[in-house]
């Protein structure tokens, strides 16, 4: 059997959509793509290290709006997936930027951010890890290399919103915050908004 998009885009929005912790997701997301293609590599990428990632990426957006106190005008966080050229390789990348208009609907609102922080870009070592694993299978690396680092993303960033971030720090000037998170060439997915 082959991947399938659209099948593994409805596994990852189900996952998301079930509130699980960030470890229980990924899990769950690697099992399915493992029945779907076995390969041995699932069981290296089951064993990142998600609640250290998590607590890295916490300190990281707090420290972040600290330094760079959100406008009181941001409605709506993006939180880019971008590959940065390094020599001879590509290293991905996530940033966060933010926008005074957002709409479910159409992405369009990204791309004209008004609050773009210094220090707002960091390369988590589980995107390291997942592109280096999934970097050995040339046959499945363009499709894994599209799902897996969104859905580690989508999982992760989606369990810090709802459990693990210091809200007071992002909710200053508003009740709510939208969160969506993809690749800047393309899809994307809502998380659950930063509120009180």
């Amino acid at each position: 059997m082959d991947f399938q998009h659209e099948q593994s885009w409805d596994n990852l929005t189900t996952i998301l959509a079930s509130r699980i912790t960030a470890a229980d997701a990924w899990n769950k997301f690697i099992d399915f793509h493992e029945q779907v293609v076995p390969k041995s590599y699932w069981n290296l990428l089951r064993q990142l290290d998600i609640e250290a990632e998590q607590m890295e990426i916490v300190a990281w957006l707090q420290q972040l709006v600290n330094d760079n106190p959100i406008p009181k005008g941001i409605v709506a966080f993006w939180i880019g997936l971008v590959k940065f050229a390094d020599d001879d390789k590509e290293i991905p990348t996530i940033y966060i930027a933010g926008a005074d208009v957002y709409d479910k609907d159409d992405i369009d609102w990204a791309c004209e951010p008004t609050y773009l922080p210094e220090h707002r870009y960091v390369q988590p070592e589980g995107l390291q890890q997942i592109d280096y694993v999934v970097s050995t299978d040339k046959e499945n690396y363009e499709f894994c290399d599209w799902i897996l680092p969104i859905a580690y993303c989508a999982f992760i960033f989606d369990e810090i919103i709802r459990t693990k971030l210091d809200k007071k720090l992002f909710l200053k000037n508003k009740n709510k915050i939208f969160v969506s998170i993809g690749y800047d060439s393309g899809d994307y997915i809502a998380l659950t908004p930063i509120k009180g």
